[in-house]
């Protein structure tokens, strides 16, 4: 082992020499495909989020802005939005982006044969079914939806999407089949060298889209201040560390254990964002024992949330009962609410559901990046003091899904990637568990909010949703959030700049000193 560890910092030693002026990050595995939102994976989308930009993406809070497209607007029927594209845009290969490049994109989105991971919310019988994509004019598109969608922008700008990133008819061969990803955004393509290194160089033609000179999300100040971004394929924790003490690594994600090595290090820095996604306690509401909602609320009664979030965090987390992050802009007073720390409700709340002490087992992983395990074995304890048998039963990874998707569980132990628009995010809990057995929570009252969401658009009615929303989950209980969660990456003192963002890698607006 100590001798594969010295051979992987050797290597990158040699490949840092290299570029001195590139930022060198490492990342777990190797890209899936430059083909923007088609065979992708988290790591992938980290990549593609530097090639290709879309019409619009999210800011900090969520909200969807303006990035391609110089401004937009909906119709009063909210079937038709007209983008306006800004003129200062070029692809990678110095052509000027157009309005016939936007309807050639959308075309070959919807296309079944590019085999986007995001047509089915675009086809017909999606949350967003687009019937018509057309140039009005050089510099305008008017796309058309079959029926009001209010999570439209949202979906154009996720991850999974590809961000519905425009790229160049010139990335795509005669033939059709892609070929390289020539797209507008701060990074172009350079070279793949499968299963070592992914190398990025600057477009030294970027232009931002208007902004306060600040990072924000995807849009905002976006800067490319490096020659370049190498993206390692290391996916051995010791080796990163290694890397980054050794300064051969710029910046990586590392495990949370070792953040108070980072912390006090001379020769590191520990850096600690907050994003969208969940730590939870995910419940199956159809168990013979929890399909009782007075046991389901004793059992977040009897957890002292801050105490159990510090510690499974190692103190980089704060509590939120809520499915809506702390950073959303619908994130509010009524948001904050949670049920009580109080051990002798719980217990009351038990006895009137008629609890025997029947088993309750929590699935758990033991990854290195999530609390899985730590979350479990605190809430085991608490819960314990309020007269609950909780057992816990540990898993690897791909049998704990496995479990999820079958509905076979009681209680696990998970987090969920970040969804900014907190319909997206309930999408993932709720529906008919009889079509989708990983759902948690077929309430139909839940069901009925989650789809008033989807088609709500005015902000201040679906804030009314959510709160609504909110409410009958501190009632039901069908899962327990514990809170958001927390990307932790290490850092060489040189590094400037906040890399990470929503759990990707985000290196525009980061430099590293000479």
């Amino acid at each position: 082992m100590k001798k594969l560890l010295l051979a992987g910092v050797a290597v990158l030693a040699f490949t840092h020499g290299a570029g001195a002026r590139d930022i060198t990050i490492a990342q777990s595995s190797d890209l899936r495909s430059a083909n923007p939102g088609v065979n992708r994976d988290g790591n992938t989308d980290g990549i593609i989020l530097h090639i290709v930009e879309g019409l619009v993406g999210y800011n900090n809070s969520g909200e969807v802005k303006p990035l391609l497209a110089k401004s937009f607007d909906m119709s009063a029927d909210g079937l038709t939005y007209s983008f306006k594209l800004r003129t200062d845009v070029k692809f990678h290969n110095g052509k000027p982006l157009t309005a016939e490049d936007v309807v050639w994109n959308w075309t070959r989105y919807l296309k079944p044969d590019t085999k986007w991971s995001c047509l089915s919310d675009f086809a017909q019988g999606g949350a967003a079914h687009v019937t018509g994509v057309k140039a009005t004019d050089a510099s305008t598109v008017t796309i058309t939806l079959e029926k009001p969608s209010a999570v439209f922008l949202g979906l154009m700008s996720r991850p999974e999407c590809g961000y519905t990133g425009m790229i160049s008819p010139d990335s795509v061969a005669a033939d059709g089949s892609f070929v390289t990803p020539i797209g507008t955004g701060p990074f172009q393509w350079d070279e793949w060298k499968k299963g070592e290194y992914i190398h990025l160089k600057k477009f030294a033609d970027y232009v931002s889209p208007e902004n306060d000179g600040k990072p924000d999300g995807m849009v905002g100040s976006k800067r490319p201040l490096a020659d370049g971004v190498k993206f390692m394929i290391i996916p051995d924790a010791s080796t990163v560390k290694a890397g980054l003490e050794s300064g051969v690594l710029d910046t990586a994600e590392i495990s949370p254990d070792l953040i108070p090595e980072f912390k006090s290090s001379e020769k590191t820095q520990l850096i600690v964002s907050r994003n969208n996604g969940k730590n939870l306690f995910y419940i199956q509401t159809r168990d013979k024992v929890l399909s009782n909602p007075g046991v389901r609320r004793a059992m977040a009664m009897a957890l002292d949330l801050d105490e159990l979030v510090a510690a499974a965090s190692n103190g980089t987390g704060e509590a939120n009962g809520s499915m809506v992050s702390q950073d959303s802009v619908y994130f509010n007073d009524t948001q904050k609410k949670r049920l009580p720390y109080d051990v002798e409700a719980a217990k009351k709340e038990l006895a009137a559901a008629g609890y025997k002490g029947e088993p309750i087992s929590i699935i758990a992983n033991k990854r290195g990046n999530v609390p899985s395990f730590p979350a479990a074995i605190m809430a085991q304890a608490m819960m314990q003091q309020a007269g609950l048998n909780v057992q816990i039963e540990v898993l690897d990874y791909a049998t704990q899904v496995d479990r999820r998707r079958s509905g076979n569980y009681q209680v696990i132990s998970q987090s969920v990637a970040p969804r900014l628009d907190p319909a997206l995010m309930y999408a993932f809990y709720v529906g008919n568990k009889d079509k989708n057995a990983s759902l948690m929570w077929d309430d139909p009252k839940a069901v009925e909010l989650m789809r008033a969401a989807y088609v709500e658009l005015d902000q201040e009615k679906r804030q009314k949703i959510f709160d609504e929303f909110h409410e009958l989950m501190l009632k039901e209980m069908p899962g327990i959030f514990l809170y958001d969660m927390v990307d932790v990456w290490g850092a060489t003192k040189k590094l400037k700049g906040m890399p990470v963002w929503q759990s990707n890698a985000r290196l525009w607006e980061v430099s590293v000193e000479n």
